[in-house]
């Protein structure tokens, strides 16, 4: 896959998974499975829709950028957002907090970029 190409499907999973955190907070606490939504609930989904849409933007932005010091920084913002979103929600569902069907889908997400962000790391000359 072509880095751009990385970057694109980062910054739409991002941008996807933001909007609805941020305008259905009550509907991606349906989809996590974490039950009936309550104001705390909505608030903290909208402030980590905010955020993911800066990620989106982000990884928008660098798209079509050479390798640089800064798209490293890129990657490896990449790579530490997923790989730590994967331990927590995997650590969530130890825990017994949401059910494992719950997190799937992000789960998916989570490898996809954090995988990415790793080859293009790993392989710096990858275009």
């Amino acid at each position: 896959m072509r880095r751009a190409y990385y970057f694109w499907l980062a910054a739409l999973l991002a941008l996807l998974f933001g909007l609805l955190m941020l305008l259905a907070p009550g509907q991606a606490a349906s989809a996590f499975q974490l039950g009936t939504s309550n104001g705390s609930t909505n608030t903290i989904f909208r402030v980590l829709g905010s955020v993911m849409l800066g990620v989106a933007l982000l990884n928008f932005l660098v798209r079509d950028h050479t390798m640089s010091e800064t798209l490293r920084a890129v990657l490896w913002a990449n790579v530490a957002i997923h790989g730590i979103g994967f331990l927590g929600d995997l650590w969530s569902v130890q825990q017994g907090d949401v059910p494992f069907a719950g997190v799937a889908i992000g789960l998916v997400a989570h490898l996809i970029v954090l995988l990415g962000g790793l080859y293009y790391l790993l392989r710096p000359a990858a275009q």
